[in-house]
């Protein structure tokens, strides 16, 4: 079952906010070009299954046979809620609670350009049975980009996320990571150029740039 959200939207001059539900419906590669699956069999056409080879060479660990575990430095098993984030230092990190423990208020707007600023890592659309408030479908169809943070399960921070429509008046929720874009200027291109080409190893073939003949 898809999971819910909960949102307030302002109504202004300090009038009591609307608030709605909508239901998030992850959206994949699969959805949008479909996939590919390759099957295969052995020599008696019995169908092959992945399994994992251990550490000593021979012994097959089939597929969920494997699983990733926390211990302590005594090397004691311990759970995830055991857990407690910290800095280099050793201290303790505030944490946020999950964005669907509490209604998330859509009080920040941004614009095309902050948002192309960013890496989207997961689309939501987002449905509601009953429809949006009329004032949020109306912001959404002149364009209006929300801007909030979100944490699906919690933890040391949140994930810049951005609510649109498009032209077909969907609603998307897009969770993204904000661009690490270093700008250079033209000399300190030539600069990093003359590096690149010193670090080469002699009598190495390092020109791998695409040739349009081959084509």
């Amino acid at each position: 079952m898809p999971r819910k959200l909960e949102f307030t939207l302002s109504g202004g001059n300090d009038a009591e906010g609307t608030s709605f539900t909508a239901e998030l419906n992850k959206i994949n590669r699969s959805h949008l070009y479909g996939s590919v699956r390759v099957l295969t069999n052995d020599a008696n056409d019995r169908r092959c299954v992945t399994a994992t080879l251990a550490s000593d060479g021979k012994t097959l660990i089939p597929k969920g046979g494997t699983a990733l575990g926390y211990v302590n430095p005594d090397g004691e098993w311990i759970s995830r809620d055991e857990l407690k984030p910290v800095d280099l230092e050793g201290n303790a990190v505030p944490e946020v609670p999950s964005s669907f423990d509490s209604p998330i208020a859509l009080t920040e707007t941004s614009n095309s350009q902050e948002l192309l600023e960013h890496n989207v890592r997961l689309t939501y659309r987002l449905d509601n049975e009953a429809g949006l408030p009329a004032e949020l479908s109306k912001e959404l169809a002149k364009g209006t980009i929300y801007k909030f943070g979100f944490s699906y399960r919690g933890g040391v921070g949140y994930d810049p996320a951005f609510i649109l429509a498009d032209e077909d008046n969907n609603v998307w929720m897009m969770i993204t990571t904000p661009n690490d874009i270093d700008f250079v200027t033209l000399e300190q291109a030539a600069l990093c150029a003359r590096k690149a080409n010193v670090d080469e190893v002699e009598g190495e073939d390092t020109d791998d740039a695409l040739d349009f003949g081959m084509m």
